[in-house]
């Protein structure tokens, strides 16, 4: 089961399932800020037509969001679905500036849903189909259409499709995009590259994550530079896309820079870790433990006018350092090949010691 799978009801029940557990009540928030007001209020001028249901579809992608959100707090804790849904929307004011606070809260709990029951659904519904449903499919349809030609103009109109509608197609394409916006510019702190990096993550942790981790995961496997190697390992962990059986996969990889990504990936964090996890870290740990063994070598040398000794290494860049200095003083990197700003295979496994202690002592 994925968070976007919990069930979402403004009522105490649904109609014939058992609820099976209570958990806790839970909130979620999002604020939009100053610009969505100016927008809105000039858009009532035409209420009654015209802009009227663009605006009623912003105010309707907003709840989704904080629904979403509230999807996503359910699973964290154990729940397959949220009861009781209210929705309120609040204006607040700070420092001269309004915004718009809309908050969800319901309460998580433990359904016994059939399999049975989910099948009827599905079928009653493949009977028909809504106009607005059939729009979208056509409208889709033209998009990936686009995509597939590489003529597509990912513009706002696009986005604000892509991430309502939650449209798993587009993400190899719009992940490519990205990479090649990336590789090419030159000014990693360019408005247009922060702008679509912002959406893509907020278009990623929308979609279905089996999906997102899956391309992530084939760009690592990939010839890339360091720089789109870093960006892949950041996003998954930005958005809690760990998944150890494929980062153990990477360790495993032939290619250095591969196996690097892996060891890095371990510095973030899981959405919710079940008891299966705590067999994936040991194995893990272990893995580390063997993998990653010195790139240099540890050497003596005769001293500068002295026939005593000393000890140095030699980093696989050639440089000779001494015995006392961590990092080479040529290319920064240490005897394992890893930089200061790296997560290095003892912090590693130090770091997996203590999450497989935590979770043998919380999952039972």
């Amino acid at each position: 089961m994925k968070a976007k799978n919990v069930k979402v009801t403004t009522t105490a029940g649904f109609d014939g399932i058992e609820i099976e557990e209570y958990l806790e009540p839970i909130t979620a928030h999002v604020v939009v800020g100053m610009n969505f007001f100016k927008d809105f209020i000039s858009g009532f001028t035409d209420f009654f037509g015209g802009n009227s249901s663009s605006y009623q579809n912003t105010l309707t992608s907003i709840n989704n969001e904080v629904i979403n959100e509230l999807r996503r707090k359910a699973y964290s804790i154990g729940g397959n679905c949220v009861l009781g849904l209210k929705i309120d929307n609040d204006e607040i004011s700070a420092q001269g500036k309004s915004m718009m606070m809309v908050t969800a809260l319901g309460t998580v709990a433990r359904a016994k849903f059939s399999i049975k029951s989910i099948d009827v659904t599905k079928e009653e519904r493949a009977n028909r189909i809504s106009n607005e449903y059939f729009l979208f499919l056509k409208q889709k349809k033209k998009y990936l259409l686009l995509c597939t030609n590489d003529t597509l103009n990912i513009n706002d109109d696009f986005w604000r499709f892509a991430k309502t509608n939650k449209v798993n197609e587009f993400a190899p394409h719009l992940l490519d995009q990205y990479f090649n916006l990336l590789a090419n510019s030159l000014d990693y702190e360019n408005e247009n590259l922060i702008d679509f990096k912002n959406n893509v993550t907020e278009y990623f942790a929308e979609i279905d994550s089996d999906i997102v981790i899956e391309c992530l995961h084939n760009k690592l496997l990939k010839k890339l530079n360091y720089k789109l190697r870093d960006e892949s390992v950041k996003l998954i962990t930005d958005l809690q896309l760990l998944d150890y059986s494929r980062i153990i996969l990477l360790i495993n990889d032939q290619i250095f820079a591969v196996q690097k990504c892996g060891v890095q990936l371990l510095k973030g964090e899981k959405l919710s870790y079940e008891k299966s996890d705590i067999e994936h870290l040991v194995n893990l740990k272990t893995l580390i433990s063997n993998n990653f063994k010195e790139h240099g070598e540890r050497t003596t040398k005769k001293k500068a006018l002295s026939s005593k000794l000393k000890e140095i290494w030699i980093c696989e860049c050639g440089k000779e350092n001494n015995s006392d200095i961590e990092y080479c003083q040529s290319c920064m990197n240490n005897i394992y090949g890893f930089s200061k700003l790296e997560l290095n295979p003892k912090e590693a496994t130090d770091k997996l010691s203590l999450e497989i202690e935590i979770l043998n002592e919380s999952i039972k």
